[in-house]
């Protein structure tokens, strides 16, 4: 009988961890940027603003 080798197999590829990753990366940063959106619209900011009526000129 031929005696062959067998090699195992190395597993997955590279490419396909890291781009399960960046998926998982991104996934984490959505609901992270999606929690502190909702909490950022809850909180009251002072209106700095300056409101000051129009002046009236004339125009003829």
């Amino acid at each position: 009988m031929a005696h062959l080798e067998v090699k195992p197999r190395n597993g997955a590829p590279w490419w396909l961890w890291l781009l399960l990753s960046l998926i998982a990366l991104g996934l984490v940063l959505y609901f992270i940027n999606r929690y502190n959106s909702e909490a950022m619209l809850t909180k009251s900011t002072p209106d700095t603003s300056v409101n000051s009526p129009a002046v009236p000129r004339d125009t003829l």
